[in-house]
């Protein structure tokens, strides 16, 4: 291995920052679409105060040229005992033990803060293997938890919405389902932090070691604040059950910066409400107003565990299509 040097980035150095940004960019050009986030977003989010989370980043660099980088999150508000940590090497420069001198320096900077736990995220081709994927399994991150990244195409697929929303509204039985991309309704917010506080117990996670998040009506206020200082927005829908209750949602987030690439932030109806087409009515409704708003949206992205049967055949039907596999890893600190 070189003498590397490794450097913690002040975020608000935009010069510091750009660099970091390109190597992740360069490093990210290998998936089947354009997953990194522009600059325009990045420069913008990286450096935004965050009171759920606290970010560093870190770029390596052999001879004076930046080779590799990493992200550190630590949580602050929920499963306190966890960070995700996400290495990027510059492809001309893998196979140089770049990545895991940063892995390393990255996770003594995690055990130092008393978590116990890293997960990340390693994407793989739909029928093989990746840097990534093998990077994760060399340095003893099992896969914890295996999801296909999907994409919908936003120019083709609308045809064949209509049929599918008369699908939905026959099957609503009494239930029915609201939309909104600004503050949540006052008289549903509450109602809507119950839910979110149950959303990570309730999907397929696998052997990942995470705990429900607890959400409360002022939570929910202060990060909808924040999207608008951030300048994000979150297309939200609620599922009601017949007496006005709150019984699943659905969002989609993007950045108004560049609203091309937009990702499906997660889906939950609660299973005593199943089976009335709710997941369906409100992923209609989030990326139908996804369109009216942002016309210049190109494609959305989301993930579902193999397992989750009801969710992936909602996005079949849909028009999504598998472009490759997320496979969520974890490292448990000895």
């Amino acid at each position: 291995m070189s003498d590397l040097e490794i450097r913690e980035i002040d975020v608000h150095d935009e010069a510091a920052l750009r660099t970091w940004w390109e190597v992740g960019h360069a490093a990210s050009a290998e998936r089947p679409f354009d997953a990194w986030p522009a600059w325009e977003v990045s420069r913008v989010a990286l450096p935004f105060p965050r009171t759920d989370s606290a970010i560093t980043l870190l770029t390596a660099f052999d001879a004076g040229a930046a080779v590799g980088t990493a992200l550190v999150v630590e949580f602050l508000l929920d499963n306190t005992h966890l960070a995700e940590v996400t290495v990027y090497v510059d492809p001309a420069q893998r196979r140089r033990g770049f990545g895991t001198q940063l892995l390393d320096e990255a996770e003594e900077r995690v055990r130092r803060s008393g978590r116990t736990s890293i997960i990340s995220s390693a994407f793989a081709p739909v029928d093989g293997e990746s840097p990534g994927s093998l990077f994760a399994a060399a340095r003893g991150y099992p896969v914890g938890s295996a999801e296909e990244t999907k994409l919908v195409d936003l120019a083709t697929a609308t045809e064949s919405w209509g049929s599918l929303q008369d699908e939905a509204d026959a099957g609503l039985d009494g239930y029915s389902c609201i939309v909104f991309d600004g503050p949540c309704p006052e008289a549903h917010v509450e109602g809507f932090a119950d839910v979110l506080s149950v959303f990570i117990g309730a999907i397929p996670s696998g052997d990942l070691d995470l705990e429900d998040a607890q959400w409360t009506p002022e939570r929910i206020r202060l990060g909808e604040r924040e999207r608008v200082e951030a300048g994000r927005v979150n297309v939200t829908a609620l599922a009601l059950t017949p007496a006005g209750g709150v019984c699943g949602f659905s969002d989609v987030r993007l950045s108004r910066a560049d609203p091309r690439h937009a990702g499906v932030g997660g889906t939950l109806v609660v299973p005593e409400h199943r089976g009335h087409r709710l997941g369906l009515a409100m992923k209609l409704l989030t990326h139908g107003r996804v369109r009216e708003l942002f016309p210049e949206c190109e494609f959305i992205e989301t993930g579902n565990a193999g397992v989750n049967a009801p969710m992936n055949a909602v996005n079949e039907r849909m028009g999504y299509r598998v472009v490759e596999r997320c496979l969520d890893v974890q490292k448990r600190l000895a």
